[in-house]
Order: C-alpha cells, then structure tokens, then sequence
C-alpha cells in the first residue's frame, strides 16, 4: 500500500514539472497588438464627392418610343381622311352645255383624287427614307463610332438591362494633381445636366491617365442587372465607398454643391489617394475584362470615356482625401481598402 502511495506521489510531481516547463502561449498580447492597430487607424480621412444622373432615363426612352410610335398610328389614322374627302367630294352634276355623262364626271373626279392621294404617299415614303439616311449619316459622324459600336446599338438602349461598373485606383501621395484637378472640376461641371455629367466623366478620367506613373493598386468590377434594380444596386455601392470617409468636405450631386473648410494633417507617414468611379451604362453585359498591368486599366479608362453620350446614365465620382496636402496612412490604406490587388 505504501508502495503505491509513494508512486503515485512521485508521478504527479513529475507531470507537474512537465506543466511548468512548456512555455505558455502570448494569446493575451497578441491581442493587445490587434486592439492598438485598430485604434491607430480609427482617424480617416476625408473625401469629395460629385455625380448625378438617373436609371429612369431608361423607361423615359422606352416611353417616348412608344408614344412616337402611337404618334405615328394617329397619323396614319390621320392620312386616311384625305381620301375619304376626295370620295366625298366627288359630286354627281350634269353639264348640259358640253353634254358630259354623270358616270364621266364621277371617274374623272375619282381619278384624280386617286392619283394625288398616291402621289403624296408616295412622295411621303421617299422623303422619310431620305431622312433616315441622312439622320443616320450625321449621327455616326457626330458620335465617331466605328461599325462595331453601331452593331446591337439599339438593343442596347432600349431594352431593361443596365450595367453598374466599378473601377477603384489607388495612386501615391505624390499625385497631389488628381485632388487638386478633381476638385476644381467638381466645382465646375453642372452635374445636373446630361452634358456635364458627360465632362465629369471624361475629365476624371484624364486627370488619372495623367498621373499613370501614380498608379499602384486598383479594384474592379462590372455587372448587368435589371433597371427595376440597378438604382438600389447603385447606391449600395455609393455607400459603402461613402461609409471610408470620415466625411464629404466637397460635395456636388446633381448640381448642389456644398464645400466644409478642413484643415490638413501635418502627417509624413501619408502614402496613398483613393479615386473611385461609379459608372451606370446602358450597355446589357459587363464592361471590363481582366485587368492586371497598367496598360489593362489605361484600357479600361479609355472605354469608358468614349461611350456614347447616350449610354450614361448614372456617374458618382469620389476621391480620398479630398484636399491635395492630404493622404491615407499605409494602415488606413490596408484597413479601409483591404481588397484592391496590386497592378503588375
């Protein structure tokens, strides 16, 4: 019995130095660590913002189609009253003096209305047809479209599928061009026009092909989805990017502008700016391919700034920081914009 005491004595000693010996995980400081980095990269930075145009414009087309349409059957309904009023004025009357029939005078006078009814159709269809390539000729000269762009062009715009694009750039702090030319832009266009909401395009995508050599991460994607639900889609992209700013400092949406005063941080740490664009097309599949190298984006940017006028529906422009002495830590970077890839 002793024996047995002693040993059993002697095996729990010897597993109670084991214990002792093995080094105990640093999970507690691990966790230190995370909790700091979170709260050094609370303080973001702030944005711009300008944009404008609707989905709706799409149904508008459709309608407007459809009432030229009904339009052009009241007409037609229209053009067959002459007629009618020839018949109806064809009259029956007896010239004694020239001894004329009364079954004479009703063809004659049936006759030429007759011949004048076909002579205006006629002449009517020609002068339609001459339009239509005229209308067409001056159209494809005025947009420059080649006849690859033309080929399912009005299946496009008129059916209910839409695209929603999005092409996010990261560039270097050193492009302190891309804030100050957006910036100036935004204050210039009226984005409540379909004209201007064509220049803040056009013009953002230049002030980025200007500063290429800037370029070091980006993100895409483009999906088409059905009108009725392209305009929510939209603005749940608008505010997630919304939702990386600790606020709009410029703001231009729909012609509204409103401007805050901000103060830069003195920060040498700063590294990087975020240029979003936010693009809904009239076009009925996705935009992009695959993008990896500069030379793909530069692609992709030139695409969409030579779409047709009539193609754009819907444009939000916004770019972090939003003043040109400001930039995003490398720890903002990574923590607001974890999924943008690295171009090669």
């Amino acid at each position: 019995m002793l024996q047995k005491t002693t040993k059993l004595f002697l095996t729990t000693v010897a597993a109670i130095a084991t214990i002792n010996t093995i080094e105990t995980p640093q999970i507690l400081n691990t966790s230190n660590s995370w909790l700091t980095v979170q709260t050094e990269v609370q303080a973001r930075s702030s944005g711009g913002r300008s944009g404008g145009g609707s989905f709706s414009r799409g149904s508008s087309r459709s309608s407007s189609k459809s009432s030229s349409s009904s339009s052009g059957s009241r007409s037609r309904s229209r053009s067959s009253t002459p007629s009618r009023s020839y018949n109806n004025s064809s009259t029956y009357y007896n010239n004694n003096s020239r001894n004329y029939s009364s079954s004479e005078n009703y063809y004659s006078s049936g006759s030429r209305g007759v011949n004048i009814f076909f002579g205006v159709f006629f002449f009517g269809i020609f002068g339609i047809v001459i339009f239509a390539i005229i209308y067409n000729i001056l159209k494809s000269a005025l947009s420059g479209n080649n006849s690859n762009h033309s080929v399912g062009y009005n299946r496009e715009i008129n059916n209910d599928i839409v695209t929603i694009s999005h092409l996010q750039i990261a560039l270097l702090a050193s492009a302190t061009d891309v804030q100050s030319g957006l910036t100036e832009l935004s204050l210039r266009v009226d984005t409540s026009t379909e004209e201007g909401l064509k220049e803040l395009l056009q013009e953002s995508i230049l002030i980025l092909l200007r500063n290429s050599d800037y370029w070091t991460h980006h993100i895409h994607s483009s999906q088409k989805i059905h009108i009725d639900q392209a305009e929510a889609k939209f603005d749940s992209l608008s505010l997630e990017e919304r939702s990386k700013l600790s606020e709009e400092t410029l703001s231009n949406m729909g012609g509204n502008i409103r401007e805050k005063t901000v103060t830069s941080p003195d920060d040498e740490s700063a590294m990087y700016i975020v240029v979003t664009l936010l693009v809904g097309t009239a076009h009925d599949k996705p935009l992009f391919q695959e993008i990896r190298t500069p030379d793909d984006l530069k692609q992709a940017l030139n695409n969409l700034g030579s779409m047709p006028s009539d193609y754009l529906l819907k444009f939000e422009l916004i770019w972090s920081p939003q003043t040109e002495n400001d930039s995003l830590t490398y720890d903002e970077f990574i923590m607001e914009y974890t999924n943008m890839v690295e171009l090669v």
